[in-house]
This record gives structure tokens, C-alpha cells and sequence, in this order.
């Protein structure tokens, strides 16, 4: 569980992105396709990592995903928001609601919450970890080697950046260069994967 949970919180080092802003929001308003696309990817991860803890079906992953997207684009397009840089505090909220009423639904459908974790959630971890591996394996392998490296030696090894500044042959500020560079590689194919994985699921009726 461990080793999941440090996993993670790699992925979600490499593939953060700055603070939202007021232009970012005006265009998810305007529906700006671009911006969309950005949007949905970028919290695709997110909720994903967040769900996979607390739902066993991937449908459900997906369904919840889905449904939350829809509430915030409407919600933004009919109210907007007063911060901005909340915004991702704004989409977890959002998030939390959708997932209580699934909640809800099931305990009035069948007197249980099946998705809520059971005894078989280490197994479940250990199969959402392997696909992590798999999935960060297949994105590391599509970036440039100088890339691969960067990220793997800082954080994956956790070497110190004296030592890969030494082995590299660069200094400090064009370490921090091409750390830079190979996040982004890595975070933009990263989203691109992740959100394939919910194309085929619908919203919540």
C-alpha cells in the first residue's frame, strides 16, 4: 500500500501544473475545445487516484468522473466562480458530492454499498499499483533518453541533483531546465494516456 501511495505521489509531482486562473476559467466558460481538452485530462488523473481508493468498479470510476466534469462545466458556465486558483478544490467538492449520492443509490437499491472498500481492497491496491507500473513504464519509454533519465534518477532514485549535475556534465540551472522539459514531456503524455481510459464511459443518469 505503501509503495502505491509513494507511487502516486510521484506521478502527482511530475504532472502538476501551476495555479488556475481567471483566463483559464473564461475559456472552460466560452467552451474553448482546447481548454476543455486540458481540463478533462488533467483531472482525469487526479480523480482517478482519488477514486480508486473508494470504488472497485472502473465504470464507476468512470460514471463519477464523468458526472463531476458535467456539474463543474454547468455551474461555471451558469455561476462561474469567485476564485479562480480554487478551482481544483471547486472539482473535489464536486467530486465528493457525485460520489456520496452513487452511495446513496446503491444503499437504496440494495441495503449495502458495494463500492465502498471491503476486505478486498488489498488485493484491488495491489492490481491499481500494477497498473500504475505498467502505465508509467510505457510513458517513461516514450520520451527522449535524456528525459528518461532526469526523471528516473530524481524521482524514482531520489539521487541528489549534486550527483546528476556531476554524472550529467551540467549545472544547477540547466538541471533545472531539463527537469522542466522532461515533466512536461512526461505529464502532457501522461494525461493523454489517462484520459483514453474513460472514453468509453457515460455520466450518471
Amino acid at each position: 500500500m505503501q509503495a502505491l501511495l509513494n507511487r502516486r505521489s510521484i506521478i502527482s509531482c511530475i504532472v502538476q501544473r501551476q495555479t488556475f486562473d481567471s483566463g483559464y476559467v473564461q475559456r472552460l466558460v466560452n467552451s474553448d475545445p482546447e481548454t476543455e481538452r486540458d481540463f478533462t485530462a488533467y483531472f482525469t488523473e487526479l480523480l482517478a487516484i482519488k477514486l480508486r481508493s473508494r470504488l472497485r468498479s472502473q465504470d464507476s470510476i468512470g460514471d463519477v468522473t464523468q458526472e463531476t466534469f458535467v456539474r463543474v462545466l454547468k455551474t461555471l458556465r451558469e455561476n462561474g466562480i469567485d476564485n479562480p486558483e480554487a478551482l481544483g478544490a471547486f472539482v473535489n467538492g464536486v467530486c465528493n458530492n457525485v460520489l456520496f449520492e452513487l452511495y446513496r443509490q446503491q444503499a437504496r437499491a440494495t441495503g449495502e454499498l458495494e463500492d465502498r472498500p471491503d476486505s478486498d481492497q488489498t488485493v484491488h491496491d495491489g492490481l491499481v499499483s500494477e497498473e500504475i507500473r505498467k502505465d508509467v513504464r510505457s510513458v517513461l519509454a516514450e520520451l527522449p533518453e535524456k528525459d528518461r533519465i532526469v526523471l528516473r534518477w530524481l524521482f524514482f532514485e531520489e539521487r541528489e541533483k549534486e550527483e546528476i549535475c556531476r554524472t550529467l556534465g551540467v549545472d544547477r540551472e540547466y538541471l533545472r531546465v531539463l527537469v522542466h522539459r522532461a515533466k512536461n514531456r512526461f505529464r502532457s503524455n501522461w494525461l493523454k494516456r489517462s484520459a483514453t481510459k474513460i472514453v468509453r464511459s457515460a455520466p450518471i443518469r
